[in-house]
């Protein structure tokens, strides 16, 4: 979607060398990957469950490469407030919109996956848990030809967690910070 990133793992400023050794944990008792484990058990001799129970671990630690970016656009793109400018009735060609946003919270949740491939056949796929809040202050968004160009920064705080089978495998507040300057979209990004 947008070329700005903003990660997860960048905002809350997460070390993930941990990570893995709490998911391989998570793992021994995660439904999924005991079905996993149990049809590569009959379906190869040759691979071993600690070899993809590792590499499922070590695939976790890119779950948090979320862009915090693309979410809070999704999200802004659905508010009826901003949906207005949309409209090129109302809206001029070439008219240039700045948008002060009141502070706001903003939850989402996701469920991303780390598929187990045997054969080219899915073997099972483990589902992780992903929820963050951010509550934010002082952005301004920057709207021209239904396209929003640019945004504004300002402060924010929040919280976010990851876990798999009712285990915490990352759960951080995030301190009162002051988010850099402008996040600029090219050619912009419609509404």
């Amino acid at each position: 979607m947008s070329e700005a990133t903003l990660t997860l793992c960048d905002l809350f400023e997460v070390d993930t060398k941990d990570l893995p050794t709490r998911v391989e944990t998570a793992l021994d008792i995660q439904q999924a990957a005991l079905n996993a484990r149990q049809e590569i058990k009959q379906r190869s001799r040759a691979i071993q469950w600690s070899w993809v129970r590792k590499a499922v671990a070590e695939e976790s630690r890119n779950l948090l490469n979320l862009n915090v970016i693309d979410v809070l656009v999704d999200a802004w793109k659905k508010y009826m407030q901003i949906e207005q400018y949309a409209d090129p009735l109302k809206y001029g060609h070439g008219e240039k919109i700045l948008l002060p946003l009141a502070e706001h919270t903003m939850k989402s949740k996701h469920h991303p996956s780390v598929q187990i491939l045997l054969e080219n056949h899915e073997a099972g796929a483990i589902q992780f848990n992903l929820e963050f809040s951010l509550t934010l202050d002082g952005f301004v968004l920057m709207i021209q030809d239904a396209k929003l160009l640019e945004i504004e920064t300002g402060s924010g705080t929040g919280e976010g967690s990851l876990s798999l089978a009712e285990v915490d495998l990352w759960k951080q507040e995030l301190k009162p910070v002051r988010l850099p300057g402008q996040i600029l979209f090219g050619d912009g990004i419609p509404l």
